[in-house]
């Protein structure tokens, strides 16, 4: 008898099979890391956008009130608001992105009241 020498086309069929799944759950992953990126990417932007309004009102002598407005396409929304302490603000800012309306960020920070 001859030995048998080469493949089969079964397989030669479930080699083919194995690599097509492993080549699309290596895409799916990539598929999903780049995602994440661009989302953590947004998020980091709204936490910079959020800590830069939140020390504008610490620099500022900032009464009572809500603020709303928008920057580099961030729509945001400063809520300051008085403590027990006549020396201490409460902001509360809530940061957007875009037409989507979805909070990306919210930050509460106490801020000490500057003397006129």
């Amino acid at each position: 008898m001859h030995a048998r020498r080469g493949l089969t086309l079964l397989e030669v069929a479930v080699a083919l099979a194995v690599l097509a799944i492993g080549v699309v759950a290596l895409a799916r992953l990539l598929d999903r890391s780049v995602a994440t990126i661009a989302d953590d990417a947004r998020l980091s932007r709204a936490m910079l956008a959020a800590r830069a309004l939140v020390a504008e009102t610490a620099l500022a002598t900032t009464e009572p009130g809500v603020d709303e407005g928008e920057r580099a396409g961030l729509r945001f929304t400063r809520e300051v608001r008085p403590t027990l302490y006549p020396t201490l603000r409460e902001v509360r800012v809530r940061v957007a992105d875009g037409p989507r309306d979805r909070a990306a960020c919210e930050l509460v920070e106490l801020v000490r009241v500057r003397a006129p």
